[in-house]
């Protein structure tokens, strides 16, 4: 399962969530993150709400995104407020496990109204092809 949202204040509701993956796009690390064994992964990709990032790293964290989402994994991919960053990285994740780019920007915004008002991450998410 996925999730999108802005940054973490409470560390209680991703356990209510069984949330176990943590894409963090925001410029500072979360306070409290759990530091337990094998708890967390917590993936830090700072990314600017502007141009895109590097599209390796990028490419890679949505595979990697999409692969915990198909092994049962809750998958939170979270930025400052909820609305770019993070739907650009979750909409790649929802490509990488079969959606197309106008489905999927079209589903983050119905779930997530205001998603992807940088018109450079739509267009992105509009016309990315998952890896094969």
């Amino acid at each position: 399962m996925l999730f999108i949202g802005p940054e973490i204040e409470d560390w209680v509701t991703l356990q209510h969530y069984h949330i176990d993956t943590v894409i963090d796009l925001d410029g500072n690390l979360d306070l409290g993150v759990p530091t337990i064994p094998g708890h967390i992964l917590y993936i830090y990709f700072p990314i600017m709400d502007g141009p895109l990032p590097d599209l390796t790293k990028l490419r890679a964290v949505a595979r990697l995104g999409a692969e915990l989402v198909r092994k049962g994994h809750k998958v939170l991919s979270h930025c400052g407020l909820g609305f770019n960053r993070s739907a650009l990285v979750a909409g790649l994740i929802l490509i990488e496990l079969g959606s197309t780019g106008p489905q999927t920007v079209e589903q983050l915004r119905r779930h997530r109204p205001g998603a992807l008002f940088n018109s450079q991450f739509a267009e992105f998410v509009s016309t990315y092809v998952r890896a094969e």
